[in-house]
């Protein structure tokens, strides 16, 4: 006869994990790093020791349909170009919207509210395209590279997906990045951090034409397109700000890697925070 015995129960279960010493990231990207930026200690709770945040259903919903519903379009374009088949039309943003706006959590009423919000932005994304010479390569294309940190203490992947990849008539890598923000100033965008992470990943090769699995040359311009306006800036990153980015990366990865995760409390800050209801940091006020 076999006697089935119940392991016992220990005293204590085992603690979880903290950012003290759970394992760290080994890829960094544009957002985790302005995460960490902006707040040590939001970046330690989200990246680290991956809590789930308190983010209401609605509050990226229009942001994420607008942007699925270009690319969408963007995927449509380029099977057209291959195929030789119509190009996409208005039912074709249209029909992407619907479905990320079903699947959103929203109410009916949201919902509604949302597409009567977004009837002008599509009209306004057609416009632009049908003014558009260059050629779609690929949408939500992703990158990632190898980045070597300082004294020789290992390196990591930094990681990354491009809104849109176009190939220009001369040939040269343009980058679109949507934003369904405010608009911005010119200045605003010559300055944009983003930006400068995505010319980054694509002059160190981290960028492929998914039809040819060849490596695209480095971005001849960049640009941010606002999609409640239609307004599309272009700007340029030079060798000299790429080497300025590369030299902050590993700057900030440093820290990470010394597990520096002090709070940075603000109210304005704060108010966005999906931790703020468990932070002990927290600003009263947000």
């Amino acid at each position: 006869m076999t006697t089935e015995t119940t392991p016992p129960i220990p005293e204590t279960a085992p603690a979880p994990r903290s950012m003290t010493d759970a394992p760290l990231p080994a890829c960094e990207s544009y957002s985790s790093i302005s995460t960490y930026r902006a707040c040590p200690l939001r970046y330690g709770f989200r990246y680290v020791e991956r809590r789930p945040g308190e983010v209401s259903p609605g509050q990226f919903a229009f942001g994420s349909a607008v942007h699925k519903a270009f690319e969408a379009f963007g995927l449509a374009h380029i099977r057209a170009h291959a195929d030789g088949t119509p190009e996409p039309g208005p039912e074709t943003l249209q029909a992407a919207l619907d479905r990320k706006l079903a699947s959103s959590g929203m109410t009916d009423a949201e919902i509604e509210e949302a597409r009567r919000r977004a009837i002008p932005v599509l009209a306004r994304f057609i416009e632009v395209e049908a003014r558009t010479q260059a050629d779609p390569v690929a949408v939500e294309l992703g990158f990632g590279i190898a980045v070597e940190l300082a004294d020789d203490s290992g390196g990591f992947r930094f990681v990354g997906y491009v809104d849109r990849v176009d190939r220009a008539p001369n040939g040269s890598t343009q980058i679109v990045d949507y934003k369904t923000g405010r608009s911005r100033s010119q200045a605003d965008v010559d300055a944009d951090a983003q930006l400068t992470a995505y010319a980054f990943g694509c002059a160190r090769g981290g960028l492929r034409d998914p039809a040819t699995g060849m490596t695209l040359a480095p971005a001849s311009r960049l640009g941010l397109y606002f999609a409640e306006s239609g307004e599309l800036l272009w700007t340029t990153r030079t060798d000299e700000q790429l080497a300025v980015f590369e030299s902050g990366l590993v700057e900030t990865v440093g820290r990470i890697r010394d597990r520096e995760f002090a709070a940075r409390p603000a109210p304005w800050r704060c108010r966005w925070c999906e931790y703020r209801g468990e932070c002990p940091e927290a600003s009263p006020a947000a």
